[in-house]
């Protein structure tokens, strides 16, 4: 008897199905992962990177620090300066760096006498907040210094005996609390010349 080839196909599609086998089948995914002492030698080379690593992340954030506060400083004395010559008056600008005091001033703040027309008598010298306390510290060999309706040193600048010979000139010094590279401000003559410098030796230009 002749197959219709309808019946014909529906056998061949009946024959290619592979009939199911669960047990021969089922995944075997749980046989990956790591081993014990391959965590351990992981966790190990990740706490050399980290104690390699930690200094000199440590070291580039007091660079950031010490440098933005010292802009700062920088730019409390050009802008007292300024003031002093728009308004044809005497300005003072003093820095308030004692942690010792009550209350702390820590970070250090900067006082205009008499106030800026912008920003006011104090401004805190933190970056915007991202200076935290205990973090940075600020010393000076004058806790202030006035400027003249001409922009020059109104008195006579205080001693530096960092170098030799003595000049007269005023230094703010910014460091790390921790210890690590210095910058600073200078207002270097009575004409009111300013300078930033960084580094231990102020013989060769560096922070007293």
């Amino acid at each position: 008897m002749k197959t219709s080839p309808i019946l014909l196909k529906l056998l061949q599609n009946s024959a290619a199905k592979p009939s199911p086998n669960f047990n021969k089948t089922s995944s075997r995914k749980g046989d990956g992962g790591f081993t014990l002492l391959e965590v351990l030698v992981i966790a190990l080379i990740v706490g050399i990177l980290s104690s390699i690593a930690a200094p000199s992340w440590l070291a580039f954030i007091n660079r950031q620090r010490v440098r933005t506060v010292n802009d700062r400083v920088f730019q409390s004395l050009r802008l007292a300066q300024s003031e002093a010559k728009r308004t044809k008056s005497p300005v003072t600008v003093t820095f308030n760096y004692d942690p010792n005091a009550t209350p702390p001033v820590d970070p250090p703040t900067v006082t205009f006498n008499p106030p800026l027309a912008t920003g006011g008598s104090t401004q805190t010298l933190n970056g915007g907040g991202e200076i935290k306390p205990g973090t940075i510290k600020l010393v000076s060999n004058a806790t202030s210094i006035t400027f003249d309706y001409l922009g020059n040193a109104k008195d006579e600048l205080p001693l530096d005996t960092s170098v030799t010979p003595n000049i007269r000139r005023f230094v703010a010094t910014v460091s790390p609390v921790n210890g690590g590279g210095k910058q600073c401000a200078i207002v270097e003559t009575i004409i009111g010349g300013m300078r930033t410098a960084e580094g231990n030796d102020p013989a060769n230009g560096g922070c007293p």
